[in-house]
């Protein structure tokens, strides 16, 4: 029997541990999702397992997606050398499905740290660089030299990570190890400000501190002191992060030219590829022309423009509407609406954990293929999982909120 529960609790233990590999080379995350992936297999129980994915409030919304990803695939163009990379991706969710059917547990807990650890351990990696001690190999060089998907990834992470320290922050009981996490948090807030290479992180850890502001937000001197503070990081951020400053005011100014007609710089190119990405989907705005179109597509209507690099619009909503269509955004829109219901019907720490990881994946979408490139997808998945293991279906009571009001109603009794 304990050779049994050993068995079955074997996945748990492995995707508590995925978080960490994030900061690693992507091999490593394959191979530890392939890991957990055998673990499920070997764990057995597999019609509790079926019943939890059917539980699930995101098994419906899920399935939308796969069932026009593939209607999608059968009845409309299908380019040699696209379509398959682009349908597996299409069907990303059903990964965070296979996460979810292992159930909560103390597992959810010890993901979250291990997660925070590799923060830390990514921060100081981009540290070491800022100080030439980090030598340019694997696993090290997305730190060393910006490599594009992954390099932008690990800011991500960093951003996502700052976040939940925050929080974890203002939701403290008791003062146990308080300036330990405080220091992690500037520790790690310093690198994404100063050392990581993507504007979108620095986006998505403003958006966090938004929110946890809201959640806070109160009537007292103690939300006054939160809004002062948050006032101040920004401000502090804004003044001393010269990288991120130029890089802001490089977009802003990209925009304002681009507005008025003209050309923009190398790194505005995304505004010329959104206008033309916009004349595609206008022409098949309902159902998209089809999984793995979009290259063929641009390259039609920009010979000679810089696309060699680039290989979709990123942007997830219009390379959805681009590929399958006003209809396909809507499930992928049903299963981040579903995710934020999820995350304000269950409350307390998973729900908040919940909440920011929407809002994060859906602003990575606005400015990267957050999906459609597994590189970016598999970490969300991975991290999407934390909070979401374990919940039914929203007509369910089962919830983190309810058990937490069952247990102060005992402690009232």
């Amino acid at each position: 029997m304990n050779l049994s529960n050993a068995r079955s609790r074997f996945p748990q233990f492995v995707l508590s541990f995925l978080p960490l590999t994030l900061f690693f080379p992507v091999g490593v995350v394959y191979f530890g999702v392939l890991l957990f992936l055998l673990a499920l297999i070997a764990s057995g129980d597999y019609r509790k397992k079926i019943l939890t994915i059917r539980e699930s409030p995101l098994f419906f919304p899920v399935l939308s997606l796969s069932v026009v990803s593939t209607f999608a695939a059968l009845f409309l163009e299908r380019p040699v050398g696209e379509f398959w990379s682009g349908y597996a991706h299409y069907q990303i969710y059903l990964l965070l499905l296979l996460f979810m059917c292992i159930g909560k547990g103390d597992w959810q807990r010890r993901a979250i740290t291990i997660f925070l650890a590799g923060a830390v351990y990514g921060a100081t990696l981009f540290y070491l660089n800022q100080l030439s001690l980090l030598p340019n190999i694997q696993p090290f060089s997305s730190y060393v030299v910006y490599s594009g998907n992954k390099s932008i990834l690990l800011g991500i992470l960093l951003g996502i990570a700052a976040g939940w320290m925050l929080y974890e922050l203002t939701s403290l009981q008791e003062r146990r190890w308080l300036w330990l996490r405080i220091a992690a948090l500037i520790y790690v807030v310093i690198a994404l400000l100063f050392f990581t290479r993507t504007r979108t992180a620095s986006l998505i850890f403003g958006l966090l501190c938004t929110l946890i502001f809201l959640k806070h937000m109160t009537f007292s001197w103690r939300s006054a002191a939160w809004l002062v503070s948050i006032v101040l990081i920004i401000f502090i951020s804004w003044q001393s992060a010269s990288g991120l400053r130029l890089r802001v005011m490089n977009t802003v100014n990209d925009v304002t030219i681009f507005i008025q007609g003209g050309q923009v710089s190398s790194q505005g190119i995304r505004l010329d590829m959104y206008r033309t990405t916009a004349q595609i989907i206008a022409e098949k705005p309902l159902t998209g022309h089809g999984i793995g179109t979009w290259l063929s597509e641009y390259q039609t209507r920009e010979k000679g423009s810089q696309i060699a690099e680039h290989t979709t619009p990123h942007n997830d909503y219009l390379l959805y509407c681009t590929e399958i269509g006003l209809i396909g955004l809507a499930a992928l829109f049903w299963i981040w609406i579903t995710q934020l219901l999820v995350a304000w019907r269950i409350g307390g720490d998973h729900g908040m954990l919940l909440g920011m990881l929407s809002v994060a994946v859906m602003t990575t979408g606005m400015f990267n293929a957050a999906l459609r490139d597994s590189l970016f997808g598999m970490p969300f998945m991975i991290l999407l999982a934390i909070p979401l293991a374990g919940i039914a279906k929203l007509s369910k009571p089962t919830t983190e909120r309810s058990e937490n009001s069952a247990v102060t109603s005992r402690a009232k009794q």
